[in-house]
């Protein structure tokens, strides 16, 4: 039970799920990939969005999903979801923004990012959709 007598909301887990996980932010990168850990998925968390493409294009079987923050400097996460799409057209991209514009999800759909979330989220709302995406990822490769 919550502290206010609501039944405690049980976040969705994964199953040891690599994640691929850039923001320049380094106290968010430590914060989120904590959280995923948590979350029973294996983060592996960039600062540097070429450090991060290098990691991916080294073995992009790897990542279960790519979860990137939209706005950085040098790059922003559209940039980089389609510089990890050309090396796989069929990767899991999540866009994570404090403010999305209407723009930013019409380009995120155009470039084939398979879901945007709004920051903050809570470790419940980032788990369930991570867990909705790699759900719907695994059963349309049953297909």
């Amino acid at each position: 039970m919550s502290t206010d007598g609501s039944p405690a909301v049980v976040p969705a887990r994964g199953h040891g799920q690599r994640i691929l996980y850039l923001d320049d932010e380094e106290p968010l990168v430590f914060l989120v990939t904590r959280m995923l850990r948590q979350l029973g998925y294996k983060p592996t968390g960039f600062t540097n969005a070429a450090q991060a493409l290098a990691a991916f294009r080294n073995n992009p079987k790897q990542f279960a999903l790519v979860l990137t923050d939209l706005t950085m400097p040098g790059t922003s996460g559209m940039d980089f979801a389609r510089q990890v799409l050309s090396v796989s057209a069929d990767a899991p991209i999540v866009v994570v923004s404090g403010c999305l514009s209407p723009e930013d999800v019409v380009r995120a759909n155009s470039l084939g990012v398979r879901a945007l979330i709004q920051k903050p989220s809570t470790v419940e709302e980032l788990g369930e959709s991570i867990h909705r995406l790699l759900s719907a990822v695994a059963a349309g490769a049953r297909a």
